[in-house]
């Protein structure tokens, strides 16, 4: 694959992931490195995005809705997700050969000094 990357959802209870970190499954020990912190349009627009001061990279999506009653629900959803410690990120494979990203509920650690699972 040569794309930028891959978003994924990351649930951690961490002050943030800063770029180039590392992330491995705790099963099959595959890696994968954090790019970026990816924030929501919808909710920088709201002023309720959250940030970390160690997330130096990042960029944003942009959604479209028809109704503004579409956006507020788009909105809360995604401000459920910051309370529930679920953020978007921009992730790739350390190796071409292995899966694209973790499975959805795959327990993951962030590779440092001292290990923290997500």
């Amino acid at each position: 694959m040569t794309g930028i990357g891959l978003l994924t959802e990351l649930q951690h209870a961490e002050n943030g992931i800063p770029p180039n970190t590392q992330i491995i499954d705790s099963v099959t020990n595959e890696i994968w490195i954090i790019k970026k912190r990816v924030h929501h349009g919808i909710l920088i627009l709201d002023e309720s995005e959250k940030y970390f001061e160690c997330e130096t990279e990042s960029m944003h999506v942009d959604s479209v809705f028809k109704t503004q009653s579409q956006r507020k629900i788009a909105v809360d959803k995604e401000l459920n997700k910051r309370i529930n410690g679920v953020y978007l990120y921009l992730i790739k494979p350390e190796k071409k050969k292995q899966k694209l990203k973790p499975e959805i509920g795959t327990e993951l650690k962030i590779k440092n000094d001292t290990t923290t699972t997500l």
